[in-house]
């Protein structure tokens, strides 16, 4: 049943409610009577203070809410509640107040108005000019050859005979600025717009706006990402260092597609890729490998898994390694915390127990996975070829981040670093969950994820490039459209692939904007301001959130 207005619960039994259509989550809403709420609120929150730190968070959805909104639909129960709001003021009546807005001209429409106002004030004086002149012209030939006499002699004629000639100068005056107003411009680059959109639709790019057309057609930088823009966003792992590099990659070979993955893929424009073969886990790790790097795969990957994690999970299955069983035994629900990975923090890391006998006879784990110059920086130690814990000098860690990362970085390969630390009671306060002093707490990053890791593991992921790709931005090129490179990965492996597409050449490999990360990128274009008060955006910008127009500070940052 949908909602039509906004309203608070007074009664519900097992009430649920579907808020796709307002926050694009397809996840069922709960909802109760405020008392309820308010309780099951300050149930949650005791909770946090008894039992901190022996779970993974809460998500947002997990609290029950006492208001229906416009525009949703009850999926499941039954109760009563109260509208307090409906109409313009209701939720859905908000959001259509923001979509129906004026759109403002675009620099065409506006250069085509300017236009033909100036070609319509020409003609309006060519028209008096012509008017003044066939009207001086009739009077003096008139009066040189005495043909007319318009006070009333004998070669005068009727007046009436003159006032037709004049109205017919009159009359061409009014074609003639008729004529000069330009009334089939706006239909013609119309046209012209419409036709281009018609184009784009044929490569399979959908424009809603006449305007977006325009747009394209008057950029002049295109800064583009890399993973899924450049790239097909399939990742496959191809190079593994642990301890030493693994025999000479990790073959990519495949099985042949079946008949129905072939049926599908010629009869669709789905891209089918065959399934990898097996490898023996034993002929590429040793015995210590075999387990800390499963689990710390396993134990680190989201339930939404992205493109690179997959790749991972790939090759453990391509190792047999069991999932559920390594995911039974460490992931029980309150016996594990987890933090996140995000592009600030740029890891992720998961506390797991029953790991066994460390030697700090505590048995708690922290598995860690990110960006591999990262977890570098965080390792004391790492296990070697034989599968032994040893230090981690400065030298060594030199020649691992040069031999590779930088590379597997230069063959445009993604890396991935994994490490572990056996815990002890207390490591980054009583429940492991205190965050960091200083820049590393502002980013996000927990005291128990600061140092002292043992390294495990280097993947090198292969993200397969686009075929498309290079020959489109060598017609860019061509058309003086300058493409950048935006990153928030390795900026050497964003250059490797960056020349393999053609963006930059062997003497821009050093010109740093051309290809840049995106906190360079931010501070170039000096982030985002408010068209309206153009005061930046959030911090100094006043202006009602549903007004604000949001454009880039330095928009001639790359002329």
């Amino acid at each position: 049943m949908a909602i039509p207005v906004d309203g608070l619960v007074l009664d519900a039994q097992g009430l649920s409610a579907n808020e796709a259509a307002m926050t694009g989550e397809s996840d069922e809403i709960k909802k109760d009577t405020f008392q309820a709420c308010y309780a099951k609120l300050e149930e949650k929150q005791l909770e946090d203070v008894v039992s901190k730190g022996t779970a993974e968070k809460k998500g947002a959805h997990d609290l029950p809410s006492p208001l229906l909104l416009s525009g949703t639909a009850i999926q499941a129960g039954e109760g009563r509640f109260l509208s307090i709001v409906c109409g313009d003021a209701s939720a859905i009546g908000q959001i259509k107040k923001t979509l129906d807005v004026s759109q403002d001209a675009t620099p065409l429409q506006k250069k085509l108005e300017k236009i033909a106002n100036d070609v319509g004030l020409i003609g309006t004086y060519a028209a008096l000019l012509t008017i003044h002149v066939l009207l001086a012209r009739f009077l003096i030939s008139g009066f040189m050859l005495r043909a007319i006499d318009l006070f009333g002699g004998e070669a005068g004629g009727e007046l009436a005979d003159y006032a037709r000639i004049w109205l017919g100068y009159l009359i061409i005056g009014v074609a003639i600025i008729v004529v000069a107003v330009p009334e089939g411009l706006p239909l013609a680059v119309m046209i012209s717009l419409a036709f281009s959109i018609g184009r784009m639709l044929d490569d399979k790019c959908d424009v809603k706006r006449l305007a977006s057309c325009e747009i394209m057609g008057g950029a002049d930088n295109i800064c583009s990402d890399k993973t899924g823009t450049l790239t097909l966003n399939q990742m496959k792992v191809v190079r593994m260092w642990a301890g030493a590099e693994v025999k000479d990659g990790i073959p990519k070979e495949f099985l042949p597609l079946t008949a129905e993955q072939k049926k599908e893929q010629e009869t669709t424009d789905k891209i089918i890729l065959p399934t990898m073969t097996k490898l023996d886990i034993q002929e590429y790790l040793q015995s210590e490998f075999q387990t800390l790097l499963p689990q710390a795969i396993v134990c680190n990957t989201a339930e939404t898994a992205g493109a690179t994690d997959k790749a991972m999970i790939e090759l453990m299955e391509r190792f047999s390694v069991d999932f559920d069983a390594l995911k039974h035994k460490h992931l029980k629900e309150g016996q594990y915390t987890r933090f996140p990975f995000t592009s600030s923090r740029k890891r992720m890391s998961t506390i797991i127990s029953d790991v066994g006998e460390t030697q700090f006879g505590y048995d708690k784990r922290i598995l860690l996975k990110g960006a591999s110059e990262k977890i570098l920086a965080s390792c004391t130690s790492y296990v070697n070829a034989e599968g032994q814990v040893v230090p981690l000098t400065d030298e060594m860690k030199q020649k691992i981040n040069n031999d590779v990362i930088v590379n597997y970085a230069k063959q445009a390969l993604r890396t991935i670093g994994v490490a572990y630390k056996d815990l002890q009671a207390g490591d980054g306060g009583p429940n492991h969950q205190e965050e960091a002093e200083g820049p590393e707490g502002k980013q996000g990053i927990m005291k128990v994820e600061q140092g002292s890791f043992t390294l495990i593991t280097i993947f090198g992921i292969q993200d397969i490039m686009r075929e498309e790709v290079p020959g489109a931005i060598a017609q860019v090129g061509i058309a003086g459209v300058m493409v950048r490179m935006v990153t928030g990965d390795n900026l050497v492996t964003a250059k490797a692939i960056a020349k393999d597409c053609g963006i930059v050449n062997d003497q821009q490999m050093e010109d740093d904007e051309v290809c840049m990360e995106g906190p360079k990128f931010h501070d170039l274009v000096q982030g985002l301001s408010c068209s309206n008060c153009n005061q930046r955006v959030p911090f100094e910008c006043e202006c009602d959130k549903d007004s604000r127009k949001e454009v880039v500070t330095n928009v001639q940052a790359f002329k």
